[in-house]
């Protein structure tokens, strides 16, 4: 990145005594002893009789931490301390590479390392590097100061209750399903707004076409948002309740869909008559029935070294969550950001959904832990039920090996921030 810092990956392999050294234009050195180290089976079968076990750990992969121009010219010296030897290995000029925190990682990720080895690098430099980035990116515009477009379609509740929050990404279709439902929940439309948030510049001309139809055929009232970019999950959520006016504010995926009416009227009842607990999650289903949230719990990956979330009962007939008869809300350790509920000024006092997540994943268990560290509990109500596809939105964000050093490294700073509460959380629930 010009003027910043960069990665410098490849092989090499080197008999002993012979010391390497990367050296730029600017005169800057950097010993490749700092480098993370991995083996590379195809230079081990090519250069095994020659080089033998020095062969091992050819592959090596490091930050160069100084700022470099384009045009600049990277070289690799060896050096023998002994005979006072030194030339030239290889020459390169830098590849210039986006300092927007997802361009990064989607070129960054494509670089080889072990998968053992990717905590190293989020450890060493990665991670940090790309926090760093994020929240460049949102002190920028923040500092813009471009007022969110907002389209009201119909006339919705003067005073609502409750502020249903709806982020729009890659896929808009569901959205006319969503509204069918809604137009048969009288209660809902008495006294709930929905916020649809458009997240994706890439269907804001299509939605913005179909809107006002969708409105006069289905008479659902509801406001369209606009926010001149791609905030993902955290920011899209964020807008809607910034501009919400509930008492109460529901988070909803565009893919979720209630099987009964009166859904978020029980869901904001049940949050007023318990008041111990700061958010409550409903239970989701797969389209063919079986569960696919019933509270989530978090799990150590001693593999990937940090915490991931679980939902333990996936999969399952509803019948086998053991929660006792009458027991309307749950406790858990966590609930899933796809249908959550919560005051408006809860909300507002943990500061909102963390934006400094790459792309999606841990933001609402995030948001959990947050709640409970302020002393509230996290609740489940399995008379809340709503069918789920999940991830719908995800197919556009790359292969899935992307993906999943995406999840490396949101569940890498997920750990970093929550690592001893999440122990001490699990601990009470054993």
């Amino acid at each position: 990145m010009p003027q910043r810092s960069g990665l410098l990956a490849g092989w090499v392999v080197a008999q002993p005594g012979w010391e390497l050294w990367l050296v730029d234009s600017e005169g800057n050195v950097e010993s490749l002893d700092k480098a993370l180290r991995y083996q590379r089976e195809d230079i081990v079968e090519l250069f095994r009789a020659q080089f033998g076990q020095h062969t091992v750990d050819a592959g090596f992969v490091m930050p160069w931490p100084f700022p470099l121009m384009p045009g600049a010219v990277l070289r690799l010296v060896a050096y023998h301390r002994e005979t006072a030897q030194a030339f030239e290995a290889v020459r390169g000029t830098p590849e210039e590479v986006s300092s927007d925190p997802e361009g990064y990682a989607r070129w960054a990720f494509t670089v080889p390392t072990p998968a053992e080895k990717f905590d190293e690098r989020l450890n060493r430099w990665e991670g940090a590097l790309i926090e760093e980035l994020l929240v460049e990116r949102r002190a920028y515009f923040d500092a813009s100061g471009t007022e969110p477009e907002v389209q009201v379609l119909g006339t919705p509740p003067s005073d609502p209750t409750l502020s249903l929050i709806i982020p729009l990404y890659n896929r808009w279709d569901f959205l006319e399903h969503q509204l069918l439902a809604f137009s048969r929940d009288p209660e809902l439309l008495e006294s709930t707004e929905i916020l649809y948030v458009v997240d994706d510049p890439r269907i804001l001309t299509a939605i913005s076409n179909e809107v006002e139809n969708l409105h006069q055929l289905y008479n659902v009232p509801f406001k369209l948002i606009w926010g001149h970019r791609n905030r993902g999950f955290s920011g899209a959520n964020n807008l809607g309740v910034s501009i919400s006016r509930g008492r109460q504010v529901l988070l909803l995926n565009s893919d979720a869909f209630p099987t009964s009416p009166g859904w978020a009227n029980h869901l904001s009842q049940l949050l007023d008559a318990h008041p111990e607990y700061g958010m409550l999650g409903a239970r989701l289903l797969n389209p063919e029935g079986g569960m696919q949230h019933a509270g989530m719990v978090f799990f150590y990956s001693s593999s990937w070294q940090v915490w991931l979330n679980k939902h333990p009962l996936a999969g399952l007939d509803p019948q086998f969550d053991m929660v006792p008869d009458g027991v309307e809300v749950a406790e858990k350790p966590a609930v899933t950001g796809a249908c959550v509920i919560m005051s408006r000024e809860l909300f507002d006092s943990v500061g909102g959904l963390d934006e400094g997540y790459l792309i999606g994943d841990f933001e609402d268990s995030d948001l959990c832990l947050k709640v409970i560290a302020g002393g509230h509990k996290v609740g489940y109500a399995p008379g809340v039920e709503l069918v789920h596809l999940e991830r719908q939105s995800f197919s556009s964000l790359g292969d899935t090996s992307f993906r999943t050093l995406v999840v490396r490294f949101n569940a890498w700073r997920h750990t970093q921030r929550w690592g001893e509460q999440i122990k001490s959380v699990m601990q009470r629930f054993g």
